[in-house]
């Protein structure tokens, strides 16, 4: 039940908070309710580790003949970290949220407690069809909030896009198990049959924005730090917890080396983008994209456990990032431990990323990842469009930090403890081939034209062609499913809807008596 006891927390939390609203919307401590209750959540997932692995099983989804399996969760060595993680980002959003100007925003805090509850659920999923549900229900409200937020039909395609692009990512997962199940498989992930490992990785790819490369995130909320930081990267680590799931033997196919292919050059393309982003919240989705396929391609490579450090990076490292809305020196001294998190040096949160057999492609994986960290290191440092924490009240300049520090503190500690990645010493060797890449492209940033944002403006227009390319494919198909809906809806609701609905429902009862024995 301690699964369902952190969930409950946090979904309690945020239904107090809506009471509270309602009863009493000018009450001072609502702030204190949620970090109240994104604490007891954040400590009742680090107990898990007294008990791990254990299971929460819901009744038997029905019909009983189309899922014989039922609706699963588990807490062990592969959800623990995201689990802990998104309960620590959870927290450490709230407790920043005091220097932003919509500080007092009861309804910016129910939904992120609402995602971490929903986020940890879907971390501890252990069979596709519960992962499936969790997806859905995780879309529907990333939906409905960017449609709320966002102004004009171009951005309202925009986010439908990207909806779809994550209900492909479903269809692929279902798809999986279908093909699990013909070869005499059962309908979970440790017993998946070798012929659905690639479809698990395609369907992570496709929410992910790794394969094909596509920017599922491209709208930002208009909470765009606190709120907009838990909307993409739990929903990123949703996503991610699929390829620590897979099999290593599922992954032995013709088509693993294109797959590799590909993530390696969305890595190296989305690592260049972040580097030379203006700014870290308009960089936030090449850093989803490029992180995503250093997870890819260790999950491709048969090392689930780097996977699943890619993705406890991409979410604490981060979040400390996107959440320092504030400048100030020791502050940002301490954040660039993030690096020492990225490095894959003995030790660090991303030691067991090396474990795998990637072969050929070792300088491609060493060249994203120093570009990665070159460019956290540039964000981490960056001062100007900050404010200043001195200007700030004294509890604030206390409780701020506080959030930034519980994330790095949380770095460290998944290094050491808590899962089978922790407490490696992993390719000690790529690791420092690394870190000496990536002090060299922190020297050369100010340096050379063509690694400064500021000054190679030539750059921006080519290097998101592709990307433009693809955006417009896609809104093209967009307007033609908009077409062929409308037709639809006309149809129905025309003169002759009654007819085509009892068509319908002939045809549906027709299928039922075929199908039973």
């Amino acid at each position: 039940m301690l699964i369902l006891i952190s969930c409950l927390l946090l979904f309690v939390t945020a239904l107090t908070l809506i009471v509270l609203r309602v009863v009493q919307p000018n009450a001072r401590y609502t702030w204190l309710v949620a970090v109240g209750g994104a604490m007891l959540a954040l400590a009742s997932v680090f107990i898990w580790l007294a008990q791990m692995p254990f299971d929460l099983v819901l009744p038997a989804w029905q019909p009983v003949r189309l899922f014989t399996t039922p609706i699963l969760f588990q807490a062990d060595g592969i959800s623990w970290p995201f689990a802990f993680g998104i309960a620590g980002l959870t927290l450490s959003i709230l407790l920043t949220s005091v220097t932003r100007p919509v500080f007092v925003n009861s309804f910016a805090w129910v939904g992120t407690l609402a995602l971490g509850g929903l986020g940890i659920l879907a971390v501890t999923a252990n069979n596709p069809l519960t992962l499936l549900l969790v997806w859905a229900a995780l879309d529907i409200t990333e939906l409905l909030t960017q449609l709320g937020s966002v102004d004009g039909s171009a951005n309202n395609k925009k986010v439908v896009m990207s909806f779809s692009a994550r209900v492909l990512g479903i269809g692929a997962l279902l798809w999986a198990s279908i093909v699990s199940i013909s070869g005499g498989g059962v309908f979970d992930f440790q017993s998946m049959s070798p012929a659905s490992g690639l479809y698990l990785v395609v369907a992570a790819g496709l929410r992910l924005g790794v394969l094909p490369i596509h920017l599922p995130y491209s709208t930002e909320s208009i909470l765009r730090r606190g709120f907009g930081t838990a909307l993409r990267l739990i929903s990123a680590a949703s996503s991610l917890i699929l390829l620590g799931r897979i099999p290593a033997e599922g992954l032995q196919s013709l088509a693993t080396p294109f797959l590799m292919i590909l993530a390696t050059i969305t890595a190296i393309y989305a690592g260049w983008m972040w580097l030379r982003a203006p700014e870290e919240l308009n960089g936030r989705p090449y850093w989803i994209i490029s992180l995503a396929s250093l997870s890819v391609i260790a999950s491709l490579s048969g090392n689930p456990l780097g996977a699943v450090a890619w993705g406890c990076a991409l979410l604490l490292v981060g979040g400390a990032l996107f959440l320092a809305s504030v400048q100030h020196a020791w502050l940002n001294r301490i954040m660039l431990l993030g690096a020492w998190s990225l490095s894959s040096l003995p030790f660090s949160l991303t030691a067991s990323a090396w474990l795998g057999s990637l072969g050929f492609f070792i300088p491609f994986v060493i060249l994203a990842q120093a570009l990665v960290m070159a460019g956290f290191i540039r964000h981490a440092l960056r001062s100007a469009g900050r404010d200043t924490l001195d200007t700030q009240p004294g509890w604030t300049r206390t409780v701020y930090p506080s959030g930034i520090i519980l994330l790095i503190a949380l770095q460290i500690l998944l290094g050491w403890i808590g899962w089978d990645g922790a407490f490696q010493v992993g390719a000690w060797l790529q690791a420092v081939i690394v870190s000496l890449l990536t002090i060299g492209l922190v020297w050369a940033i100010p340096r050379f034209r063509v690694l400064n944002p500021i000054r190679a403006h030539w750059v921006t227009t080519s290097t998101t062609s592709l990307l433009n390319d693809l955006d417009e494919g896609l809104g093209s198909l967009y307007r033609v499913l908009e077409r062929i809906s409308q037709v639809i809806i006309v149809t129905l609701e025309g003169e002759g809807g009654i007819l085509w609905t009892l068509l319908f429902l002939a045809l549906f009862v027709s299928l039922l008596r075929n199908g039973t024995p």
